[in-house]
């Protein structure tokens, strides 16, 4: 049916302490067998370059440990700023927790995307059972899995049009106006 066709996700999760390229990789990948446009934010699709990598991670603890904050604190503005903006352009969000990764990026944009009432897919590392208590406050549990199969199995069916969406958080326009 294609009914995702066209939509944009953004790919939530931890960045600074674990690696966020694997399970982003594989999301792109079977994501765009559907259609759908995945908002990376170590690929940030935006005119001014603003990266969010090793590299500027690795940047951003040099300048920390030679006490240069005010360096660190100008960029990581500028990358929530975007990172936030992503939230809000997004049709829907998929998000990656591995409760014994520390990640506090992942838990504004996930808050942000709650008050926006965007559907969102959260994974848990470990299995639905090791959700984060406070997440489960935050998300209906029914879009809780435990993993990014479950997560991508589950956006098959919805492109599909054998699972029926939420309309209380889908807000889809016809696909000529995505």
């Amino acid at each position: 049916m294609g009914l995702l066709k066209k939509t944009k996700t953004y790919l939530i999760g931890h960045i600074q302490c674990g690696d966020g390229r694997t399970w982003r990789s594989l999301v792109e990948k079977e994501c765009a067998k559907m259609g759908i446009q995945c908002y990376n934010p170590y690929t940030k699709p935006f005119l001014k370059d603003i990266k969010e990598n090793e590299n500027v991670q690795q940047y951003m603890k040099d300048c920390m440990a030679r006490g240069e904050f005010d360096e660190v604190q100008e960029l990581m503005r500028e990358i929530r700023i975007f990172d936030l903006c992503l939230t809000d352009k997004s049709d829907f969000l998929i998000c990656y927790i591995d409760p014994k990764i520390p990640t506090y990026g992942t838990m504004e944009e996930l808050s942000w995307a709650v008050r926006l009432k965007r559907p969102i897919f959260v994974a848990v590392e470990g299995g639905k059972h090791c959700c984060p208590l406070w997440i489960l406050g935050m998300v209906p549990h029914k879009y809780v899995y435990s993993s990014i199969e479950d997560v991508i199995a589950v956006l098959n069916t919805i492109d599909s049009g054998a699972k029926k969406i939420d309309n209380s958080r889908w807000k889809l326009l016809k696909e000529e106006h995505r």
